[in-house]
């Protein structure tokens, strides 16, 4: 039997093992809560810390100085240009890079009224709109399908709009900006397909180079080279061919490019074209309100087999099989879809139907229509053509005929009657006019552009 000293003392044993653990519960509580206060607090801190720097990455609505957008300009152009030359290295490859876009840049060029654009220096408003056309040709190349090709094109177009307004100014008469302005806005207006623009420029350049006292740069010589087809300027595409080859131009240069790109077309074949006075074609001027810019998708292609010659028996019956023709009898063929003939201007754009297909371009009217294009191979050099007679009480169905020259061994000449199957697409203009009229009233696009406070008093209302 315990005495009553042993139970008093594991009665305090045990009030003082409870005293213990309630102090313990208490002092874990105490830690526990200043843990999660810490760690609330430093959540608060990361979450402005993050809020600050989203705040800061936004694009201001205060339009900057004129040395504030010069400087941007200028860094934005130069990374663009590095970015044109990987992309030019990435079409090779089939990988798309990503284009690298100033926001900031670009919100306050999107923000702009048509007033503000006085405050700016000419030099500054070319390189502002060198960067909108950079970041518009660097988004088209980017595109990989003719989906993401169309959206680019409608995304963007707007801004060569705005890219339009800020060449709008005066440099120093002679200057080297004068020239640069005169040549970025006849680039625009070909990238916007607007002949209206482009004549008057490519007419200033004409008459500084035969003016009393004539100027000849040859950069502003090969830019109306350049343009000369699309407005139906024969005589004078054969007049600058001559003087940019009398000047070093190689035309071969400029064939490898419409190689590379299809968009891009052949001035190597449309000053051959130029030269040979084609009857109804490029033998004469085409009048201003003759020239067009549309589309037309093709639908159907059917082909009849005139004539085929060659060398090797074996590659002929090779060729005859490839077009699924005989002689004499009309057959429909597979086309690819989103095959189309794309009128731009004063000239025809398309890809051969041949099984290796190569870029065509030529001369075409309401009546008439003749591309041509060749490609040299290891072996040499492969030439195709097709010539179009369009009936005007049935514009849907081209007739037509299509030639092929293989100059290497075996040596092979094909010709095929063709008729083809079109759909007419809207016209282009009628389709961006939207966008240009958006770009024209100085409104702003859909977009976040918030300012920082504290900014200078030129603020536009948020948007861009």
């Amino acid at each position: 039997m315990s005495s009553p000293g042993s139970l008093w003392n594991i009665r305090n044993l045990v009030t003082g093992a409870v005293a213990a653990v309630g102090t313990l519960a208490t002092f874990k509580l105490v830690l526990d809560y200043r843990s999660y206060k810490n760690a609330s607090q430093r959540r608060k801190v990361r979450m402005e810390e993050k809020k600050r720097r989203r705040v800061e990455a936004e694009p201001s609505a205060r339009l900057p100085t004129d040395q504030e957008l010069l400087g941007a300009s200028f860094s934005a152009v130069k990374e663009l240009e590095k970015q044109q030359q990987k992309q030019h290295q990435d079409r090779r490859s089939g990988v798309p890079l990503p284009v690298k876009e100033d926001r900031q840049l670009t919100c306050w060029l999107r923000s702009m009224g048509k007033s503000d654009l006085d405050d700016y220096k000419p030099k500054t408003r070319l390189l502002s709109a060198r960067y909108l056309q950079l970041f518009y040709q660097s988004k088209c190349a980017q595109a990989r399908s003719p989906e993401s090709y169309k959206a680019a094109v409608d995304g963007h177009r707007a801004d060569l709009e705005i890219a339009w307004k800020l060449l709008q100014c005066s440099p120093e008469e002679g200057s080297d900006e004068e020239v640069a302005v005169r040549l970025l806005a006849l680039k625009v207006a070909k990238l916007l397909k607007d002949h209206q623009r482009m004549l008057p420029l490519f007419d200033s350049i004409l008459a500084r180079m035969k003016g009393p006292d004539p100027v000849v740069v040859i950069q502003e010589a090969l830019a109306a080279f350049t343009t000369a087809p699309y407005l139906g300027r024969w005589e004078s595409t054969r007049e600058l061919g001559q003087l940019c080859i009398a000047n070093g131009v190689k035309l071969d240069d400029l064939h490898e490019m419409s190689q590379e790109n299809p968009e891009i077309p052949d001035l190597q074949t449309l000053f051959g074209i130029a030269q040979r006075k084609v009857p109804g074609l490029s033998d004469k001027d085409v009048p201003p309100q003759k020239i067009r810019w549309t589309e037309y998708l093709i639908k159907g292609l059917r082909i009849k087999t005139r004539s085929v010659e060659c060398d090797d028996e074996k590659k002929k019956q090779e060729v005859q099989e490839n077009f699924e023709a005989e002689i004499d009898s009309f057959r429909e063929i597979n086309v690819p879809s989103e095959t189309k003939i794309v009128r731009s201007g004063a000239i025809s754009q398309m890809l051969s139907f041949s099984m290796d297909p190569i870029p065509m371009v030529g001369p075409a009217s309401d009546s008439k229509m003749l591309v041509r294009g060749f490609v040299n191979t290891a072996g040499g050099r492969r030439h195709e053509e097709i010539q179009i007679d369009i009936d005007e009480d049935n514009k849907e169905i081209w007739s037509g005929r299509y030639s092929c020259r293989q100059e290497f061994h075996p040596r092979v000449n094909l010709e095929v009657d063709i008729e083809i199957r079109l759909e007419e697409r809207r016209q282009q203009q009628q389709q961006q006019q939207q966008y240009i009229e958006t770009a024209l009233a100085g409104t702003q696009r859909p977009g976040r552009c918030r300012g920082k406070g504290g900014a200078s008093n030129r603020t536009r209302p948020s948007g861009c």
